[in-house]
């Protein structure tokens, strides 16, 4: 045992699982630190269709203040002209949400004003319509939520304390009925645009079935080595001839029907056992998971080819930084910078994103899937053709050998 001690190959394992984790930590840590209180890209949408029947108090008062005080500071504001264009957008997951300031906007103010100055009893508050895209995730969804509702709650309160200033100042006395009309001058309506059923899974499904299609990539690579290696070695010493091309064919072969099984069972369980919601058909559905898993399984077939044994102290890490920097459940605006850089090459963010699409907005490819599938395609080509060069090479290496051998 004191030899043992003493050999310097014996701590490898140590100090190198130790500085893996430093690094895991350092990295990882900081997506528990809370939200970014700057959003580097969150689109959001404001409509004003607001006829502008005063000279204050209108949805272009609103429009000026978001455009002015928070674009470039918390959130990326897009200026549609319709509700419909909104919607469009939201259904084709180009943002997460929508204000929509309707055409009687500030008219209903005038009224409401009216109501309270000559004491009438009966009176309604302006109306505005908030839109959320569920489809975009439950952390996304809360921010949209929160960020829209924020708005319409404060122009209220301007509002209100516009109307609060008028009434003192001419010595007005409100009914009970009328002062709570003016401490609420402004209601609003939350709304999912996309009109999804309630099995949702708060958005999270297209992140779940990623992360399994990972993880299974990841334990599928270096089960199926140690196994074909325990069973080359069984069948070598028996006599038989096998070549390491064979292995390695074998290998990747049995990744093929690894990524098609995982992809199979990841539709029953979803889909057919927890009845997820989906507006695409879960043959297409398949057919996607199917290329994930793929892809997932020859990027760490890849790793394990060039790395050997050592290769799963890059697939790890690899491995967990993909599933943070997916946007899957946590948006990758809220992200720290590590993140975003990592999220760009990574495919599990085009993986999610593409998931997303085919559950969510009807498989359109404006929405995403096309970027998504192509992004996903090219890497998929890039691992199987590198491990593909490997086995090629492998096998002229033994034929030459055994060339040699005859000579």
């Amino acid at each position: 045992m004191k030899r043992l001690l003493k050999a310097h190959t014996t701590w490898t394992p140590i100090w190198t699982v130790a500085i893996l984790m430093l690094c895991m930590i350092s990295i990882y840590l900081p997506v528990f630190g809370g939200i970014s209180t700057r959003l580097a890209n969150f689109p959001l949408i404001i409509v004003d269709e607001d006829e502008g029947m005063s000279s204050s108090n209108t949805g272009k008062e609103i429009v000026n203040n978001l455009l002015e005080k928070q674009d470039g500071h918390t959130f990326s504001w897009r200026v549609t002209a319709t509700k419909e264009a909104a919607v469009n957008e939201l259904k084709n997951n180009q943002a997460y949400g929508a204000l929509i300031i309707p055409a009687s906007y500030s008219r209903d103010i005038l009224e409401l004003r009216d109501v309270l100055l000559t004491g009438k009893v009966e009176g309604k508050p302006a109306q505005l319509e908030i839109l959320i895209n569920e489809g975009g995730g439950q952390t996304t969804t809360t921010i949209a939520t929160n960020a829209l509702e924020t708005i319409a709650t404060t122009a209220s309160t301007k509002i209100s304390d516009d109307l609060k200033e008028e009434l003192i100042h001419k010595n007005i006395e409100l009914s009970p009925k009328t002062a709570t009309l003016m401490d609420n001058p402004i209601r609003y309506t939350l709304t999912n645009a996309l009109g999804l059923s309630e099995h949702t899974n708060n958005g999270m499904t297209p992140f779940m079935m990623v992360l399994i299609t990972s993880i299974s990539g990841l334990m599928g690579v270096n089960m199926i080595n140690t196994y074909l290696k325990n069973s080359s070695a069984g069948i070598r010493s028996d006599g038989h001839h096998l070549s390491n091309t064979s292995v390695l064919g074998t290998g990747m072969l049995l990744g093929v029907i690894l990524s098609a099984l995982v992809a199979a069972v990841l539709q029953i369980a979803v889909f057919g056992v927890f009845g997820s919601s989906h507006s695409t058909s879960i043959w297409l559905i398949f057919l996607f998971t199917f290329l994930c898993c793929m892809t997932m399984y020859f990027q760490f077939k890849m790793i394990s080819l060039f790395l050997g044994q050592w290769g799963i102290l890059v697939m790890f890490p690899l491995n967990f930084l993909g599933i943070f920097s997916s946007g899957g459940a946590v948006p990758i605006a809220t992200l720290p910078f590590i993140h975003h850089l990592f999220s760009n090459f990574l495919p599990t963010r085009h993986m999610v994103d593409g998931l997303r699409v085919m559950l969510y907005y009807n498989g359109k490819l404006q929405a995403g899937l096309g970027i998504s599938l192509l992004i996903i395609l090219v890497y998929f080509v890039i691992f199987l053709g590198i491990c593909s060069v490997v086995a090629y090479r492998t096998h002229r290496k033994e034929r030459a050998t055994s060339y040699n051998g005859l000579l």
